[in-house]
């Protein structure tokens, strides 16, 4: 048998029913949601549901022209309530997002995406995306997947602290790219990685909404990733100096070999040029048992 006790606040501007309600009275088109806490006693246990609901505006362009868009957004866990909490550890939130574009008129549009995916904090990254925060547990690292605002699929997931990687494209118009970096050990991991215990690291290449390259990154050894969980991340294009940039200019015009290079340990460095707006993987230079896996976008 479940008993419920129920919590509710009622947010006038915050969300998730995800439902639209057109008021006769002032002519406004509005967006509806709420907040709420429920302790819930089953056989399992008392367990406290929360939803925490929000709104914000963002933009984004496709070409020339500019969106504006609502991002309505929910996080809900389900935790439980135990003598001691801390022992429990934290418990992975499951985030809803849904994107309504605001027309001419001054009304919503009809719902243009919507994603559920696990994840803990929404965080607006407007107009490069929405970034959905895994916050892991113990020793787990955070993990922050990239969503773009037009579709809600995934652009990149790296590594709560590992630095982005970033380069200008020069032309008409000039391209700005973008490499980041996933390493173990997450709450993602099996998400992001696959199941196979050899797969350590994702490395992305996007840029104006697009996924350019995924390049899952192998190592031969046992208790792979375990030992992959003590690579540096020391990480960028490589310099003269030991220190590598974390961006560079490329003008196709003039000839240029910038080289991504990751130090992911003593005297042990990922190479990978940079050739034709890739990450060249088959000239790549590699630590000992270490492999690279071009996959689709």
């Amino acid at each position: 048998m479940r008993t419920r006790i129920r919590i509710a606040v009622i947010l006038v501007a915050s969300s998730l029913t995800l439902a639209v309600i057109a008021s006769a009275q002032n002519d406004r088109t509005s967006l509806t949601a709420r907040a709420e806490a429920i302790l819930e006693r089953e056989a399992k246990g008392l367990h406290l549901l929360t939803r925490s609901q929000s709104f914000q505006l963002a933009q984004y362009a496709v070409g020339s022209a500019t969106h504006t868009v609502v991002v309505q957004g929910e996080v809900a866990h389900r935790l439980a309530v135990t003598d001691d909490l801390g022992a429990k550890g934290d418990e992975t939130g499951t985030v809803s997002l849904a994107i309504y574009p605001i027309k001419s008129d001054g009304a919503y549009g009809p719902q243009q995406a919507a994603r559920k995916i696990a994840g803990d904090e929404i965080k607006l990254d407007s107009p490069s995306g929405v970034t959905v925060i895994m916050y892991g547990c113990c020793q787990e690292n955070s993990a922050e997947y990239e969503l773009s605002l037009a579709s809600l699929k995934t652009l990149w997931v790296r590594s709560g602290g590992v630095p982005f990687t970033t380069y200008t494209r020069l032309g008409k118009p000039a391209l700005g790219r973008l490499i980041a970096v996933y390493l173990v050990m997450t709450a993602a991991d099996d998400d992001v990685l696959g199941k196979d215990s050899s797969a350590v690291a994702m490395i992305t290449l996007e840029g104006e909404d697009e996924v350019m390259q995924r390049i899952r990154v192998h190592l031969r050894a046992d208790k792979a990733r375990e030992k992959a969980m003590e690579w540096s991340y020391e990480l960028g294009w490589k310099t003269a100096s030991a220190k590598p940039d974390n961006h560079t200019v490329i003008d196709p015009a003039k000839p240029s070999k910038p080289v991504f290079e990751w130090k992911v340990g003593d005297n042990e460095t990922i190479e990978i040029p940079l050739a034709d707006d890739r990450l060249d993987i088959a000239n790549a230079r590699l630590p000992e048992g270490v492999k690279l896996e071009l996959l689709g976008k």
